[in-house]
């Protein structure tokens, strides 16, 4: 089967973390006998005349089987989560779908909606201003705190700030335009000591988890790719329940799930729609790239059933 992964980034600017998991992608299409060809989002147009549909380089490709996503954008969301469902709309099968991708890549959808379905997450606030920032000190109850932006992802956009009047200058001087996004305050929870759990799941199944922990001096992020070290993971069987609760929430086929444990139990950092593929297959030793391939022929195979 011919596979189609669609990528965000740059076709002359790729970089060595995309090509990386490319690769990953490809060698494992291959090695079930399939081809990936890669569709990026610069060559994607949308057309709309009697109904929707999409072209590639300005030519309209029907013989889609299924396309991968990887959602490997931070801005520009609603734009580029369109192109998504232009696919969907043309009648492709894609994974992972555009309300999914949606929920999980702008992190205040995605903690409202952990949140609605009783998931446990550290103790957050979103704020627009530093107006009443006396309150939200005090019910998180102690600094340092984490500060986030609203998207990022691999660490990016995630800050620890250590005092009140630190916290105030970041807020004022963030949110100073009026257009600005809003900013997220989390609890810092120590008892973790710069160590968090990731979960990979392709829907009801958990491929992979790994612990990733910070190794450099000062650094409280455990991302891999900013030098994280990780290895394989035993997850109880809360982390478990949690994890799944979460990606079924966000309407996820695949999703990187980090959970960070506490002294009132494990709670989840962030539910990733675009989740590294290299740390995660060092640390298990498994195929997480081939899984990914599996499921999305199988995908595409039970469409043509359904069809017939």
């Amino acid at each position: 089967m011919l596979i189609h992964l669609l990528t965000f980034s740059n076709p002359q600017k790729i970089n060595s973390l995309t090509q990386n998991e490319l690769d990953l992608l490809r060698a494992a299409a291959q090695k079930q006998g399939h081809q990936l060809a890669v569709i990026f989002a610069k060559d994607c147009q949308m057309k709309f005349d009697r109904k929707p549909s999409l072209l590639i380089k300005n030519h309209e490709h029907k013989k889609i089987n299924v396309v991968i996503v990887r959602a490997n954008f931070l801005t520009n969301i609603e734009f580029k989560n369109s192109l998504i469902r232009q696919f969907e709309l043309a009648g492709i099968k894609v994974v992972n779908r555009s309300i999914a991708v949606r929920r999980a890549k702008n992190k205040l959808n995605t903690v409202q909606i952990l949140t609605e379905a009783k998931i446990p997450v550290p103790k957050t606030y979103i704020v627009n201003h530093a107006e009443y920032l006396d309150d939200v000190i005090n019910d998180i109850g102690r600094f340092p705190v984490i500060l986030k932006t609203t998207t990022g992802s691999h660490g990016s956009g995630v800050s620890i700030i250590e005092s009140r009047r630190g916290l105030k200058s970041i807020i004022d001087m963030i949110t100073k335009n009026r257009d600005s996004e809003p900013l997220i305050i989390q609890e810092y929870v120590k008892e973790s000591k710069g160590k968090d759990l990731r979960v990979f799941i392709i829907k009801k199944r958990i491929i992979g988890a790994m612990e990733r922990i910070a190794t450099k001096k000062g650094e409280f992020r455990s991302n891999f790719h900013l030098g994280g070290r990780v290895r394989v993971a035993t997850l109880s069987p809360e982390e478990k329940k949690i994890a799944f609760k979460a990606v079924a929430a966000c309407g996820l086929d695949f999703a990187g799930v980090d959970i960070i444990r506490t002294n009132s139990g494990p709670k989840i950092l962030e539910v990733n729609a675009n989740p590294g593929l290299e740390g995660i297959t060092l640390a298990t030793g498994r195929d997480i790239a081939g899984e990914i391939i599996k499921y999305a022929v199988k995908k595409a195979s039970l469409s043509k059933k359904n069809k017939k």
